[in-house]
């Protein structure tokens, strides 16, 4: 018997469109959709006996159907559009910053034009606002259009070019583009991106591929029926306010299911959770919804509690929970296998990858092949990062791969579920909590930024609650605010919170993670808080600011009291500085910071015309992050006066002066604040529920606290 091979190629992106503001700031949908999302079912095409599984996210379908309809562009998309002759300086720094989001090796380096392109722009030192409006500037509008041209020309993958002759041409031609050839790369990309769900529906009525789900905005199930699910795999976890939504967890299941099932004319089986991410819970609940199976990683099965009956726990066999009536059958991935393509195979030229995988699925079936039914080989992973990396996105590859399945006499490409309808199921006693990346959930909570994350998701979460069981908003109004609110619970934005990963579009993902908050709020007709105004992210980029030299022992009065008072302290200047998530000048001007020791200070020079007159209801809000979150709300008004702090702090005051500027000084004892510790400094200022400025915007200051050495290093006369 042949082992069976299970390829689940697993199709995901974040939940970018924002339907109040019919937005859809990243490319990504588009311009995965010419590559990766269109040459995995162009290979399954050329290959009828190597059957596999693609796996949706139903709300990257929405995406592709978004686009596909016109109706929407994205910001991206809109820019490209724009003559390079009249493009604005701020847009040609947003081009040079932007446009070369593709691996350097694979999709920059192979095409000369391109590549003297990322030359002049990252050939040099980082660059300082400053640089990069001067380098925007001495470049030409040919160089801008060609920029354009090349990152969508790019991201085109091999069944685009074998399909569409004019790719290759247009890569001939390989500079001095027109406008013309640009409207030409844009109109193609849309025809491809738009005949993708008919692609899969072809393939799909065929019986070349099976179609599977992972739940509707790709949140993390075990966390949405309890966060503190996060502490079965790590006890010591730090923890969030308590987020328990289990009925979100079954209707973002549930509705996933639907729209599978009304795109493609039947219901479909199968369900990769979120990362592999599951529960006993969660496994009980899939088989109350009729789902066949379910999939995980092999380091959850051996954290798993095996059956007396079958104490074997290999990845080469399917499972039932034995205690559970209707168990959804539960396959697990091989790390090892699945790794090779998605992190290593890049590296190897394409024949010799094929070799090597089939080898070690060769040795898999000798060892684990039983005579009584075959052995399986489940092959789990993202089906479209991977092929950037690839010098030929993949094709040669998979080209090798599969021509040698087509025939092999030990083993055979087939979906999951023909392959759990010829193997039986072995009995499990209890599957362990956790995902595909260490078996566990730390990459979506436990950091301090995760954990502010979910407690905004919990807030809002309740105020939704609160809404819907007063009964006073339309049905409409009602799935268009949970849509939102289930959008707002997808992973993506957790996964880039934290230290775990980064990326240059990290201010992108926390604005979204918020903005689809906000929107519940919008929906129903409500304020939106003022801290859903509030980054997420306390790090990031470094930020340009003067640390402290000295102590300083500013007297708080609210006056520059003499020229020498902050002398010594940090300094950081919005004006100079600021970046461009609002528009206009900074209201907040500058921030100086210090310490002596045992207080921390701050001075807040704000826009003068602020203080001329008393605006009532115009607030300051201080907030410092570093295990906790403290935050001061400061009347800007004249006087000095102790205000208490607000959220999971304790008791603690701050003595506050405004008069032509706001200066506060607070105690290190009362904060928990320990020499030579790092802690994060935002300022805001608010009229009522309206956010007027934040400092720094879209980030926060990293101050440190004074250690032995800072106060060995000040010299005193």
């Amino acid at each position: 018997m042949r082992a069976k091979v299970l390829f689940v190629w697993h199709m995901h992106q974040p939940f970018y469109y924002d339907p109040v503001m019919k937005e859809m700031p990243l490319p990504w949908v588009r311009l995965h959709g010419i590559r990766g999302y269109n040459d995995l079912p162009y290979m399954a095409d050329r290959f009828p006996q190597v059957r596999t599984t693609l796996n949706f996210v139903p709300s990257l379908l929405d995406q592709m159907e978004l686009l596909s309809s016109g109706k929407v562009r994205d910001s991206y998309h809109e820019l490209t559009l724009s003559e390079a002759s009249s493009l604005s300086l701020e847009e040609r720094v947003f081009l040079l910053r932007n446009f070369f989001s593709c691996p350097f090796e694979s999709m920059i380096k192979p095409y000369p034009r391109y590549a003297a392109l990322w030359a002049r722009v990252y050939g040099q030192p980082a660059h300082s606002p400053d640089q990069w409006q001067k380098m925007a500037s001495g470049m030409t509008a040919q160089d801008f259009l060609d920029l354009q041209v090349w990152f969508n020309l790019t991201w085109f993958g091999y069944a685009a070019r074998k399909n569409h002759p004019e790719i290759d041409e247009w890569i001939r031609k390989g500079s001095r583009f027109s406008e013309e050839d640009k409207k030409g790369v844009l109109e193609l990309q849309m025809r491809i991106v738009s005949g993708l769900v008919p692609l899969y529906r072809r393939l799909h009525d065929a019986g070349r591929i099976e179609i599977s789900t992972s739940p509707y905005f790709h949140p993390i199930l075990p966390l949405l029926i309890s966060s503190r699910f996060a502490r079965r795999p790590r006890p010591e976890l730090s923890l969030p306010e308590e987020f328990s939504w289990p009925e979100d967890a079954r209707d973002q299941l549930k509705r996933a299911l639907e729209k599978q099932e009304s795109l493609w004319g039947k219901p479909i089986s199968g369900v990769w959770p979120s990362e592999g991410s599951v529960c006993p819970e969660l496994i009980e609940m899939g088989s109350t919804m009729g789902i066949a199976w379910m999939a995980s990683d092999e380091d959850v099965l051996k954290n798993s509690r095996p059956s007396d009956k079958w104490r074997d726990l290999s990845p080469y066999q399917t499972y039932r929970i034995e205690s559970l009536s209707g168990s959804p059958r539960l396959i697990f991935r091989d790390r090892g296998l699945s790794d090779r393509i998605g992190f290593l195979y890049a590296r190897y030229n394409g024949t010799e990858a094929a070799l090597d995988l089939i080898s070690n699925m060769e040795r898999i079936e000798q060892a684990a092949n039983r005579g009584d039914h075959p052995a399986v080989i489940p092959i789990i992973l993202d089906g479209e990062n991977p092929w950037e990396s690839y010098p030929d996105g993949g094709y040669l590859f998979l080209n090798s791969l599969f021509e040698r399945l087509e025939h092999h006499p030990r083993l055979q490409a087939v979906t999951v579920t023909e392959a759990i309808q010829e193997v039986p199921a072995k009995p499990l006693a209890e599957i362990s909590s956790g995902s595909w990346i260490n078996h566990d959930f730390n990459i979506w909570i436990g950091h301090h930024e995760d954990n502010k994350a979910w407690n905004y998701l919990g807030k809002t979460r309740k105020f939704l609650d609160e809404e819907l069981r007063k009964g006073v908003h339309s049905e409409e109004t009602i799935e268009d605010a949970l849509r939102e609110m289930y959008a707002a619970e997808g992973s993506d934005w957790f996964w880039w919170f934290g230290e775990d990963f980064e990326t240059v579009q990290s201010a992108d993902f926390d604005r979204l993670f918020r903005v689809h908050q906000q929107n519940v709020y919008r929906l129903l007709g409500k304020d939106v808080p003022l801290y859903l105004h509030e980054p997420v992210q306390v790090g990031g980029p470094d930020i340009s600011a003067n640390q402290p030299v000295d102590y300083v022992q500013p007297v708080i009065d609210g006056l520059v009291t003499h020229y020498y008072e902050w002398t010594g302290a940090g300094m950081f200047d919005a004006v100079r500085t600021q970046g461009s998530m609002f528009l206009g000048d900074p209201l907040i001007q500058k921030l100086y910071y210090g310490f002596d020791s045992e207080r921390f200070y701050l001075r807040i020079d704000l826009d003068p015309g602020l203080l001329v007159a008393e605006t009532e209801g115009q607030m300051v809000t201080v907030r410092l992050h570093n295990r906790e979150e403290m935050e001061w709300q400061l009347p800007l008004r004249s006087g000095a006066l102790d205000v208490p702090a607000t959220g999971r702090t304790p008791d603690t005051k701050v003595l506050w002066a405004c008069k032509k500027v706001g200066e506060l000084a607070l105690y290190l004892k009362d904060l928990g604040l320990l020499p030579g510790e790092w802690f994060y400094l935002t300022v805001e200022l608010s009229n009522g529920q309206s956010l007027l400025d934040q400092c720094p915007r879209g980030r926060a200051l990293p101050v440190r606290v004074p250690d032995e050495r800072f106060a060995q290093s000040v010299w005193r006369v």
